[in-house]
């Protein structure tokens, strides 16, 4: 299938560029950028030019490397429509990237901000995004994880809630393990001779207020529309059938335990992905939520009945294993044989900051060209 007669299936305004309202330019050239220029083993071999995929990521994404690749060649057919990768290219030698691929139905995420040489042309990728999609007006959201470690992501997506107003920008830090499979399986029945204190159900993908209302206790208001927990569809349905145009997958299955008086007490998101589009593998994410002011036994059990749980969500997923975060600590979980990754942060921002946004990358980096400080910088 040609990315033509993909991308002839998504609406017209999703291919097409106009000018913003306020003399802002909202097309990808008035910043000196290309999108989906670069093949993805050009791309790839840039990325391990300036190790950002760095020896040992390199190696553990090796199993799979075939599949990573295929997965990004296939999307590359759908245009921006799925997965879109914007890069600049210096005059004077240097390069920067970053990409973007649908999470939700018309929520994004925005990751490997990669650039060796040249800071204006890192400004001009994340300013040309922006740019672009304030123009387009066809998000809900975009979200970005990055290590705190990281100094250049936590002030470019940890200090946004600086910039932006609470209502529309969160900051989530959290936890990162991969659990075995085998692991998780066992966590189940670990409970089997105590009494039940409730029952876990998978949700059936329709509108769920009571997991809306979990979310916005757990994670805050722009998480849940960020994620699309506040609509219909929590299965992405609508997405899979775009991600299904190249014969790839995107959608997501949930469970939910409740206590004896029937009140939803935590769930679990699994979200399934094309493996690889991010390269710690959160697009396939296991995302947790506790209800604030469980007790740490309940916590304990809710934690373990989700996860056995979600184990079917995970059947086949080469890794073997179940991607989990949560912004509760995971070192039970570590304790008991999961590998832990790293600690992650979210960053999420609603469409209506996207302005606000626009001018805090730019601040962010007409501070660092004061400084001409020219050396890579990558985000996760």
């Amino acid at each position: 299938m040609d990315s033509t007669s993909v991308a002839e299936r998504a609406p017209a305004h999703s291919r097409t560029h106009s000018s913003r309202p306020g003399g802002l330019a909202g097309d990808w050239s008035d910043f000196g950028c290309r999108i989906n220029a670069w093949t993805p083993e050009a791309l790839f071999e840039r990325y391990e030019s300036t190790r950002f995929l760095y020896p040992a990521k390199r190696a553990r994404l090796t199993p799979y490397w075939p599949m990573i690749l295929d997965n990004w060649q296939r999307a590359r057919q759908a245009g921006e429509l799925l997965h879109c990768v914007v890069s600049y290219d210096d005059p004077n030698g240097g390069w920067a990237s970053m990409t973007s691929w649908r999470s939700t139905h018309a929520g994004w995420q925005t990751q490997h901000l990669v650039s060796e040489g040249t800071l204006v042309g890192g400004r001009a990728v994340m300013l040309g995004a922006v740019a672009v999609r304030m123009a387009e007006q066809r998000d809900i959201s975009q979200q970005n994880w990055f290590t705190p470690g990281n100094r250049f992501a936590a002030h470019a997506f940890g200090g946004l809630v600086r910039s932006i107003p609470p209502d529309l920008a969160g900051v989530v830090p959290g936890d990162y393990v991969m659990v075995p499979e085998p692991l998780a399986r066992s966590l189940g029945s670990s409970h089997g001779g105590e009494e039940p204190r409730g029952r876990v159900v998978e949700l059936d993908g329709g509108a769920c207020p009571e997991l809306a209302d979990l979310a916005r206790r757990c994670r805050g208001e722009v998480y849940v529309q960020a994620e699309g927990l506040d609509r219909d569809d929590l299965g992405l349905g609508d997405v899979d059938q775009l991600y299904r145009l190249v014969g790839l997958r995107r959608y997501r299955r949930i469970w939910a335990t409740y206590d004896t008086a029937g009140r939803m007490r935590a769930a679990v998101l699994a979200y399934r992905g094309p493996l690889g589009f991010n390269f710690s593998f959160l697009e396939n994410r296991c995302d947790l939520l506790v209800a604030p002011g469980l007790d740490a036994e309940e916590t304990r059990r809710a934690t373990d009945v989700l996860l056995a749980a979600a184990c079917d969500a995970y059947e086949g997923f080469a890794p073997g294993c179940l991607p989990v975060t949560s912004t509760l600590p995971l070192d039970r979980l570590v304790a008991a044989g999961a590998q832990r990754v790293r600690p992650y942060t979210q960053a999420l921002w609603l469409a209506e900051a996207y302005p606000d946004f626009y001018r805090h990358i730019d601040g962010l980096y007409a501070r660092r060209l004061r400084g001409r400080v020219e050396h890579p910088r990558r985000t996760a």
